[in-house]
């Protein structure tokens, strides 16, 4: 699997697993964007402007496999693991919400192939 499908895979579990939250259309947009220099040379930035994950703005890699790596282990990875193991974590509690699309087997199984796609 190509970086580009790690990316587009574990967006799509990101986007369902907040949707049922009060969550903005914003918590759904990463961005990599490219920054050209006078001397030829380019850097590349991962940015995301969300609620939940909140600002991103980590910069300065010098190719974009770094900045999509990044992306894939420090962004993506890491608030979907957050929300699964706080979603399994409270899972049954009457005080807190459940997740309204997922019991907790779901959860886990999500949690399973988000390691699958982008392993520790």
């Amino acid at each position: 699997m190509t970086n580009h499908e790690k990316i587009i895979e574990l967006i799509k579990i990101w986007r369902n697993l907040i949707s049922c939250n009060h969550c903005k259309d914003r918590d759904f947009h990463f961005r990599i964007n490219t920054h050209y220099y006078y001397d030829g040379l380019c850097e590349y930035e991962v940015e995301h402007h969300g609620y939940i994950l909140h600002d991103i703005r980590d910069e300065e890699f010098k190719t974009l496999y770094e900045a999509e790596v990044h992306l894939i282990h420090n962004v993506l990875r890491f608030g979907i693991l957050q929300e699964l193991d706080w979603y399994i974590e409270h899972y049954g509690d009457p005080e807190w919400d459940q997740h309204d699309r997922y019991n907790k087997q779901d959860l886990e199984s999500l949690r399973k192939a988000v390691l699958d796609i982008a392993p520790e």
